[in-house]
Order: structure tokens, then sequence, then C-alpha cells
């Protein structure tokens, strides 16, 4: 019995590890520098995009900025039909 075990557990420890193989040899460096390049957006494209003028970037701010200033008022929820 304790063979059959054995043999059963050796059996799928293998055909669970044969999912790790790869037919690739490591350490190529190929994925690294695919990531890395398709991390580059267009580097030989224009330098603006439209929207990202001075201009549009301080009016963002500064509504940004103005929205601290004054806060939606909070509406006053009741929890199980309690009275406030």
């Amino acid at each position: 019995m304790k063979t059959t075990t054995t043999a059963i557990l050796s059996a799928s420890c293998t055909l669970l590890l044969s999912g790790c193989a790869t037919d690739t040899p490591a350490g190529t460096g190929h994925t690294v520098r695919n990531i890395m390049a398709s991390q580059i957006i267009a580097p030989q494209g224009k330098r603006s995009v439209p929207g990202s003028d001075a201009r549009t970037a301080i009016l963002a701010y500064k509504n940004y900025q103005g929205s601290f200033a004054a806060p939606a008022p909070q509406v006053e929820i009741t929890v199980f039909g309690g009275k406030k």
C-alpha cells in the first residue's frame, strides 16, 4: 500500500511540476527589453499633447484647490428609522 501511495504521489508531483517547465532558455533579456519598450510612449512623437498646455494645467489646479475651500454639504442619514 505504501509503494502505491508513493508512486501516485511522485507521479502527481511530476505532472504538477511539468507545468513550470519552459522551452526557451532563461536569461536572454528579451522579455525585459520588451517590457521596457512597451512603457515608452511614442519617443519619436510630438512633445506636446492637446490639453497639456500651461493654461489648462493652471485652471485644473485652481479648480482642484477650490474644491477643498467649500466642500459639499453632507446629507444627514437616519439609521434604522431613528429620529434626529
